[in-house]
């Protein structure tokens, strides 16, 4: 007889005595990660070609184009804290399926509306629809882990991101120069739509109905986690201009291939991700995320005085290498901060911290570069702002993460 909770058996399991380890890959945790990857891959595939769609569509310029797509940023961070608050308090299956099916609705309205400022309001919605639904999912991911395996858990899931981000813009640039930009859109509404049959398949036990507790500030934001959420938006601050300004930082340099780039740093990150989560639970947190602080410094410096291809990839590999070690060591750090019942505001408090921090980043950086005429300052300055993260992490954050963390 099958019973309802079979999300607990493991795929492939063998051994189940009493000194085996609770399965890891149970079908919850499989079935989200998949969907994971289609929500990111169907949105990393639109990111090269929507500017040109834009500009080419509406007959606008790049200035105007580049302000459409920042709402999308806009939108997943105005969204977070709230975010947060509706995963711990409604059933996380609907929320997850129904904001992820808006989510996919949205390509439909790239393609279909006619008036920029329409476009505006669906850019916005998108990044809106975006921030609920990878809260949902993180969390929902999470729930299916065992705790003792967490850190292992979230380095593992952390890859379906880095596999859309290494695989999902070459594929819509590939597929744009091919065959237009319909079939982009196309696809990734495909895609969406196996996510939501996916994500329908998930068995996720229904909320118990509770007496609502009274409104404070930390249903919406993890006031334990304070110290993380500040050193992450440092950690973001420096990625925001390398999402934005490395292609221009390399012409800048006479290095041509500034795609790989990209693809070095989603290498560092994946090959970090999966030897970094048994650490994380075997006992190494603090250390891995501290290791992880201190690589991501030098990997800046050296991207701000190299002069050549060699020395400016090797700063892309060390980059993804060292987020591979700071991204499922802060995510744990929330999760095992917050209650059971706050795991989803953990979730928002961690990703606002990176949204907000690639927000200024790209901001702050625009400016520096209109201001000096070149990037190399930028990430000067990305450095000297991961040299006082570094320090703040080591003089406090650990400590208090130590002190206060109800599990791990």
């Amino acid at each position: 007889m099958v019973t309802s909770n079979e999300n607990t058996t493991a795929i492939g399991s063998g051994n189940t005595g009493g000194n085996a380890k609770p399965p890891l890959w149970t079908r919850n945790f499989v079935t989200c990660s998949a969907a994971n990857f289609l929500l990111f891959f169907s949105f990393y595939q639109l990111l090269p070609i929507l500017p040109l769609y834009i500009i080419d569509k509406f007959a606008t310029d790049n200035a105007t184009a580049g302000i459409i797509i920042s709402l999308y940023t806009i939108g997943a961070l105005a969204c977070r804290p709230f975010a947060g608050f509706l995963v711990d308090t409604l059933s996380r299956k609907p929320l997850y399926f129904w904001t992820f099916f808006a989510f996919t609705l949205c390509f439909i309205g790239y393609k279909t509306v006619g008036l920029l400022p329409i476009l505006a309001v669906v850019r916005f919605a998108h990044g809106l629809f975006f921030g609920i639904s990878t809260t949902a999912s993180n969390t929902v991911a999470i729930d299916a882990l065992p705790a003792s395996r967490r850190g292992e858990g979230i380095g593992y899931f952390g890859i379906s991101v880095n596999l859309a981000f290494a695989t999902g813009p070459m594929t819509g640039m590939f597929l744009y120069e091919a065959f237009g930009d319909s079939i982009v859109f196309a696809i990734s509404i495909i895609l969406c739509v196996i996510g939501l049959i996916l994500v329908q398949t998930l068995r996720v036990p229904r909320k118990e109905k509770k007496a609502h507790a009274p409104l404070s500030l930390d249903r919406f934001f993890l006031t334990r986690a304070v110290p993380q959420f500040a050193n992450f938006i440092f950690v973001g601050f420096a990625y925001g201009p390398v999402t934005n300004y490395i292609a221009l930082y390399a012409k800048e340099l006479g290095i041509g291939g500034s795609g790989w780039f990209y693809a070095l740093i989603a290498a560092g990150l994946i090959l970090n991700r999966i030897m970094t989560g048994r650490l994380i639970d075997k006992g190494y947190l603090v250390h891995l995320v501290g290791t992880g602080m201190t690589l991501n410094v030098v990997a800046y410096f050296i991207l701000a005085f190299c002069h050549g291809p060699v020395m400016f990839f090797l700063a892309s590999f060390l980059i993804g290498t060292s987020l591979g070690l700071i991204f499922p060591g802060y995510q744990t750090m929330c999760v095992n901060l917050a209650r059971h019942d706050q795991r989803g505001t953990a979730n928002s408090t961690y990703l606002s911290g990176w949204d907000i921090g690639i927000g200024i980043g790209i901001l702050v950086g625009g400016a520096m570069a209109n201001r000096f005429g070149m990037h190399q300052p930028v990430f000067f300055a990305c450095a000297i702002a991961l040299v006082l993260a570094d320090i703040m992490y080591l003089a406090y954050t650990a400590k208090h993460y130590l002190k206060n963390k109800l599990e791990g």
